[in-house]
């Protein structure tokens, strides 16, 4: 009899606990979707939430080493068959191409900064983050300098870039 009362007992206290536990679950699930930023015209349903400081790193080290025109090192950063699309009309579709085309038309960059970026995220559950990079661009011609203003769309998906998009502006001389 006494074994069946702690066994009734222990019962009882797990029945709580799990219930305990569901709503936690649900709170966090709340809390989650309060927190989403955003939307998309293309997916109403869904929220877009921020990204995380791995994907910003990913365009970073890319970055770093495009500056530094070591174009085998940017490799591991990008998806063999991604798709790059330049603000001029041009695309690549797969890495080797993108690499080609920046390789022989980005020598006109004398230099660039890399003014900011930020990351976010459709759906957290299922990875992907779709990171937003702005740069300004130096280029000299004769005597002229121009700037140009980049901003370039990554979707990063464990750990490379699976698409890239760049909008240019050129600074107005006046």
């Amino acid at each position: 009899m006494k074994n069946l009362l702690i066994l009734l007992t222990m019962l009882l206290f797990l029945s709580c606990a799990n219930d305990d536990a569901k709503e936690a679950v649900a709170e966090e699930e709340t809390a989650a979707k309060e927190r989403s930023i955003g939307f998309l015209t293309s997916f109403p349903d869904d929220k877009l939430f921020l990204g995380t400081e791995a994907a910003i790193k990913i365009v970073k080290d890319l970055d770093h080493a495009w500056s530094s025109r070591d174009y085998e090192a940017m490799r591991p950063y990008l998806a063999d068959t991604a798709k790059f699309y330049f603000a001029d009309g041009r695309s690549a579709k797969s890495s080797n191409d993108f690499l080609k085309i920046i390789e022989a038309d980005y020598n006109e960059i004398e230099s660039w900064t890399f003014d900011m970026a930020y990351s976010v995220d459709l759906n957290p559950e299922i990875g992907g983050e779709h990171v937003q990079a702005g740069f300004t661009g130096i280029s000299v011609e004769g005597s002229d300098t121009t700037k140009t203003y980049y901003h370039e769309s990554y979707y990063v998906v464990d750990g490379k870039v699976i698409t890239w998009n760049q909008y240019t502006q050129k600074e107005k001389k006046e």
